[in-house]
C-alpha cells in the first residue's frame, strides 16, 4: 500500500482537473475539452462563499474520449497555470487517495 499505481480505466468517463485558475469558467473548460469528445457535464465546485476550489470535474461521453482528453490536457496551461488531469474517483475512494485529508491530515 502507499505506492501510487496508475489506475486502470474506470467505468465512468469522468475526469478531475486540478490546479485550475479561478479565472477559468465552466464554458471555457467545455470548449477546451470538446475537441476530444462530447462533454456531457462540467462541474466547478465552489466554497460556501462562492469562491472556486481550484479544481473541476469534466464528464465525457465514454472512457475512450475521456482518456484522449486526459492525455491531451494533462499538464497543459489554462490561463497561465499548468493543470493536472486525472481520473475522478468516487468520493469515498477520493478521500482515501488523498491520504486521509478529510479527518484533518495525517
Amino acid at each position: 500500500q502507499g505506492v501510487k499505481q496508475p489506475r486502470g480505466p474506470p467505468k465512468k468517463a469522468r475526469l478531475i482537473v486540478r490546479n485550475l485558475s479561478f479565472k477559468c469558467s465552466e464554458e471555457e473548460l467545455r470548449s477546451l475539452f470538446s475537441p476530444f469528445g462530447t462533454v456531457l457535464e462540467v462541474n466547478v465546485p465552489r466554497k460556501p462563499d462562492g469562491k472556486m476550489r481550484g479544481f473541476a470535474f469534466v464528464q465525457l461521453r465514454n472512457v475512450l474520449e475521456a482518456s484522449k482528453a486526459l492525455q491531451g490536457m494533462n499538464m497543459k496551461e489554462i490561463k497561465g497555470r499548468p493543470v493536472a488531469v486525472d481520473w475522478a474517483v468516487a468520493k469515498d475512494k477520493y478521500q482515501a487517495t488523498q491520504g486521509g485529508q478529510a479527518d484533518g491530515g495525517e
